[in-house]
C-alpha cells in the first residue's frame, strides 16, 4: 500500500483547481523550473510547440543550475507550426519542434509514446508538487488543471503513469521521425475526423494509427 511521504510539522497539503493553461503566462511553471532541481516528470501529449517554447529557457536553467533531470514523455504526434515548404514531407519538421531541440541539446530526455496519454501533467516529486490536467484530445485544450502541492498520495497514480509510460525504454536522441508523426494543428483537425470516420481512439491513438492517416493524407483520401 502506498503511504504519503509525510512527516509531523511538514506543509499541509493543498489543492487548487485552475482554469486551464494561458500560455501568455506560464509563471506557475516557469517558477517551478528556476527553483527546482532533482527529478521532474513531464507527459506533453503533443508538446505544444506555443507553450514550450516560451519555456525552452526555463528547461535549460533548470539543467544548467539546478541539476535537474527532466524526463518527458510525448507523442505519437508532435504539433509543430506551419512552415511554407514542408506540407508533404516529414523530414526536417523535427527541428520545428521546441521538445526535440531540448533533447538533442541534452537538456532533457524525451520518451517516446507508444500511445497518447490522454492525461498532461507535470510533476516535481523533489517539492511534491504537480499540476495534473484534465483529459483532451490532440487538437483540443484541457478545460481546468488541478494543482498538487504537499500531498504525494494525490499525484502518485500520475507518477506511475509516466513509468509505466517508460518502462523498458531508452531517450529519443536521434531519428525522431521514426519514433513521432509531426503535424500542424490543420492536421491535426484532419486525423481527427479521419479517426471518427475509422472509428479509431484519437484521445489515446498509437503510431501505427497516425502513420496510416498520413498515408492515406499524402495520397488524397483523406
Amino acid at each position: 500500500m502506498l503511504m504519503p511521504r509525510r512527516f509531523p510539522g511538514w506543509p499541509q497539503p493543498k489543492e487548487e483547481f485552475e482554469l486551464a493553461a494561458d500560455y501568455d503566462g506560464v509563471g506557475w511553471l516557469r517558477k517551478k523550473l528556476r527553483e527546482t532541481g532533482g527529478y521532474i516528470y513531464f507527459s506533453a501529449g503533443e508538446a505544444e510547440p506555443e507553450l514550450y517554447s516560451r519555456l525552452e529557457d526555463d528547461f535549460m536553467w533548470a539543467k544548467e543550475e539546478n541539476n535537474a533531470s527532466i524526463s518527458v514523455v510525448a507523442g505519437p504526434i508532435i504539433k509543430i507550426p506551419d512552415v511554407v515548404g514542408l506540407k508533404n514531407r516529414q523530414e526536417g519538421r523535427d527541428y520545428l519542434s521546441p521538445v526535440v531541440r531540448l533533447a538533442k541539446e541534452g537538456k532533457i530526455e524525451l520518451y517516446a509514446a507508444d500511445k497518447r496519454l490522454s492525461h498532461t501533467f507535470m510533476i516535481f516529486p523533489d517539492i511534491e508538487a504537480a499540476n495534473i490536467e484534465e483529459p483532451h484530445a490532440p487538437d483540443e485544450r484541457p478545460e481546468a488543471s488541478k494543482r498538487i502541492c504537499n500531498q504525494w498520495i494525490e499525484y502518485a497514480p500520475y507518477e506511475n503513469l509516466f513509468f509505466l509510460a517508460t518502462l523498458w525504454k531508452y531517450p529519443v536522441t536521434k531519428d525522431f521521425t521514426d519514433h513521432f508523426l509531426f503535424l500542424t494543428d490543420g492536421e491535426i483537425r484532419e486525423l481527427r475526423k479521419w479517426a471518427a470516420k475509422k472509428r479509431k481512439d484519437d484521445i489515446n491513438i498509437d503510431l501505427e494509427t497516425c502513420r496510416e492517416f498520413w498515408d492515406e493524407y499524402l495520397s488524397g483520401q483523406v
